[in-house]
């Protein structure tokens, strides 16, 4: 239940989307849901003494199970209600219409590739912050895959910030998509550390991922995603090194003085010195974090959220930045692995 409320509308003029449709045929229990972009299935073993099929309301189920004592669960349909039985408790809830319950759409299994539940929630996880809540821009409220050759990679970017992840897989297929944001932010939930591989195909406007118990459908969007590679700078004039978690802390100290002053945390790169200093009406903070420089000193100017963001999913000690001027893209890329990219604007400063 748990799993296929994740596609479970929370506001919706269908009542029957509220509902989660039950099937118990050959000893499986088969649980949908679906809010008509985004769909979830899920089986789980049961022992079925009568196979039939109900829709009941997600929330009601929701939360019976979730008081239920951790003991056996006998459900059975009478007429238009559904009895849940469990040690010494009886409920008995109204059935919901199951014919109105919408079809799933079917995903053509033929262009797809496999990928293993850790390596795609990594992928997700890097991504999916930097991902546009705008709706002004539809086609970045979702992340780009794109898969050439044996390379898989997932772009977000939302007009400020850019965030690339990529990976070697098993593939014959090139395949270009943009999931929604939703999508990703549930799958990612659903998704164990383990090397069982999530299966993924491709249709027309739909995208299939399947483990060994759920399947998560889901509409792709629409139009053409950016061409995030021309938005790479070639080349910098600055490059510093550092570790990570000191400026991550840096940035989160600094951050709580520039609420006030236009959102801004400054970076001052002199020589084997970086300075990061915020101000406002209450007050003023310093930090001084020793660096690896090349190139010219700079004073630039960032949102920290965009910084802190992105220094929260990268998981090696030191990383890069580069940068060109106090007006261009900086780039963040970690040590001795150059599977991620992060590139973020900088604040003009006033």
């Amino acid at each position: 239940i748990n799993i296929v409320q994740k596609a479970v509308p929370s506001k919706t003029t269908l009542p029957i989307l509220e509902g989660i449709l039950f099937n118990a045929k050959n000893g499986k229990l088969t649980l949908t849901s679906t809010d008509l972009e985004l769909s979830i299935e899920t089986t789980i073993d049961v022992d079925v003494i009568e196979q039939g099929s109900l829709v009941v309301s997600s929330r009601i189920i929701g939360e019976i199970a979730r008081k239920l004592p951790d003991s056996d669960v006998e459900i059975e349909k009478k007429e238009n209600f559904v009895h849940i039985k469990s040690e010494n408790s009886q409920f008995k809830i109204l059935e919901l219409n199951q014919e109105e319950f919408p079809q799933l759409p079917s995903v053509a299994k033929e262009e797809g590739f496999s990928i293993s539940c850790f390596t795609l929630k990594e992928m997700i996880k890097q991504t999916i912050f930097a991902v546009s809540t705008d709706e002004i821009r539809p086609i970045l409220t979702g992340a780009l895959m794109e898969v050439q050759e044996n390379k898989f990679t997932m772009v977000a970017l939302d007009g400020f910030r850019m965030a690339v992840k990529s990976c070697e897989i098993l593939n014959d297929n090139n395949i270009k998509a943009v999931i929604p944001g939703k999508t990703l932010l549930e799958l990612g939930k659903l998704l164990d550390d383990s090397e069982d591989e999530v299966n993924i195909f491709i249709s027309k406007n739909q995208i299939l991922f399947q483990t060994e118990d759920t399947t998560i459908i889901s509409r792709l969007l629409e139009g053409e995603f950016i061409n995030y590679n021309q938005l790479i700078p070639e080349e910098y004039k600055i490059k510093i090194r550092l570790e990570r978690e000191k400026l991550l802390n840096s940035c989160e100290r600094a951050a709580l003085f520039a609420k006030d002053s236009n959102n801004t945390i400054r970076f001052e790169i002199n020589d084997d010195i970086m300075n990061i200093r915020s101000n406002s009406e209450s007050g003023d903070a310093y930090e001084e974090l020793q660096i690896i420089k090349e190139g010219e000193d700079l004073e630039i100017a960032f949102n920290p959220r965009y910084f802190i963001e992105a220094l929260k999913v990268i998981n090696t000690d030191e990383i890069t930045i580069e940068f060109t001027t106090n007006v261009s893209p900086s780039i963040i890329k970690t040590i001795k692995d150059d599977s991620f990219l992060y590139l973020v604007l900088p604040v003009r400063r006033r």
